[in-house]
C-alpha cells in the first residue's frame, strides 16, 4: 500500500512538471518599419513575455514583409498560417467592417489617451474580442497613434478656405468631406508629395503630423492643422484564436499583462516623438494652424450624421457607434 502511494505521488508530480515546462512558440509578422515606435514596443513585449512566463511563451517577431505584407496579416492570422501579427484595422474592413469603422473615426474628438481608456473598458474590450473571434482572431491589444490631420499649402482660417481646396483623402474621411461639398481626389500615398509640389492637390489627409514629417509632405505643404479631424488611428496586436486558446490560463494572464504594457508603451513613444517632430518641422518652416471653431463644429456634426446614416448599416458597426456615443456622453462631449 505504501509503495503504491509513493509511486502514484511521484507520477503526479512528474506530469505536473512536464506540463509546467511545456513551451508555446508564436511566430509574429510585424508590419511596421525597423525604427517605428510600434516595432520598438513589440520587441520589448516579446522579451517581457518570455521572461515573465519563465520561457514558456516565446514570440519570434519577424520584420516587415518577411512572410506576409501588412494588408494580408489579418486574414493570415485568422486562418492559422501565422500565429500573430501587428496590423491596422483599416486593412481588414472587407473581412470585418466594424474594424474599418473603428479606425480613425471621423469627427471623434477623443485623443490617444481617451481612446485607449475606452478600448480597455471591460464592455468595449469584450465587444472587440467577440467581434474578432467571429473570424478566429483574438484581439490582443490596441496600438493607438494620433488621428488624421489636414496638411495644406495655404492656411485654413475659415470654412470658405476649406471649401475651395482640392483635398487628397480616402475612406470615411473622403465621405465626410464630400458630404460637406469639399472636392476630394484619391492619390496613392507614395504620390502625395509630388501631387502637392505640382499643385495637383491643395491639401492632403493621410495620417498624423508625425506621418507628415516622415513623408516630408510638410516641405511642399507647410500648414499643419489642429486639432485632429478624426479619432486616433487604431492599430493592433492580433493572435490566432486557436493558438491563444491553447495557452493555460496562467500563461494567458501573463501574456495579456504584457500586451497591455505594450499598448501603454506605444502611446508614450508616440507622445515623445510628436513633440520632437513638431520642433523639427517648425524649425524647417512648417506652421501649426488651429481650425476655427465653426469649421470644427461643422466637421464633427457632418461626421456624426455619417456615423448613423452610413456606418451603422453594418450591425456590429452600429453597436460600436453606440459604445462610442456612450463614452462621449460620459466624458462630457456634446455632439
Amino acid at each position: 500500500m505504501m509503495l503504491s502511494i509513493i509511486i502514484t505521488g511521484f507520477g503526479t508530480g512528474f506530469v505536473n512538471d512536464a506540463h509546467a515546462a511545456k513551451k508555446f512558440k508564436f511566430t509574429m509578422q510585424n508590419m511596421f518599419s525597423l525604427n517605428h515606435p510600434i516595432t520598438v514596443a513589440v520587441a520589448k513585449m516579446a522579451k517581457e513575455v518570455k521572461k515573465n512566463t519563465n520561457g514558456q511563451v516565446i514570440i519570434q517577431v519577424l520584420p516587415s514583409g518577411a512572410l506576409i505584407k501588412g494588408p494580408n496579416i489579418f486574414e493570415t492570422v485568422g486562418n492559422g498560417a501565422i500565429d500573430m501579427g501587428t496590423t491596422c484595422s483599416c486593412y481588414h474592413g472587407g473581412i470585418l467592417p466594424v474594424a474599418a469603422t473603428a479606425f480613425a473615426l471621423p469627427g471623434d474628438p477623443r485623443g490617444v489617451d481617451q481612446i485607449l481608456e475606452f478600448i480597455y473598458d471591460e464592455e468595449v474590450l469584450k465587444f472587440y474580442r467577440d467581434a474578432y473571434a467571429k473570424v478566429n482572431v483574438f484581439y490582443g491589444a490596441p496600438l493607438v497613434m494620433d488621428g488624421y490631420t489636414i496638411v495644406s499649402k495655404e492656411p485654413i482660417t475659415s470654412w470658405e478656405d476649406l471649401s475651395k481646396l482640392k483635398v487628397r483623402a480616402s475612406g470615411t474621411i473622403a465621405k465626410t468631406l464630400q458630404k460637406m461639398e469639399v472636392p476630394t481626389v484619391f492619390i496613392p500615398f507614395s504620390e502625395i508629395y509630388v501631387a502637392l509640389s505640382r499643385g495637383t492637390i491643395d491639401a492632403e489627409i493621410s495620417g498624423s503630423h508625425t506621418e507628415s514629417y516622415l513623408a516630408k509632405t510638410f516641405e511642399v505643404a507647410k500648414y499643419q492643422t489642429v486639432p485632429d479631424i478624426s479619432g486616433a488611428q487604431n492599430c493592433e496586436v492580433i493572435i490566432n484564436q486557436d493558438r491563444w486558446n491553447e495557452l493555460p490560463e496562467n500563461l494567458q494572464v501573463a501574456f495579456e499583462k504584457e500586451l497591455k504594457a505594450c499598448s501603454t508603451h506605444v502611446a508614450a513613444l508616440f507622445a515623445a516623438e510628436n513633440q520632437v517632430v513638431r520642433e523639427k518641422m517648425e524649425a524647417q518652416g512648417a506652421e501649426y494652424v488651429e481650425l476655427p471653431q465653426d469649421v470644427v463644429k461643422k466637421w464633427i456634426s457632418t461626421a456624426v450624421s455619417m456615423w448613423d446614416e452610413d456606418l451603422s448599416k453594418d450591425e456590429l458597426s452600429a453597436q460600436y457607434i453606440q459604445l462610442v456615443k456612450k463614452d462621449l456622453k460620459k466624458r462630457g462631449y456634446d455632439l
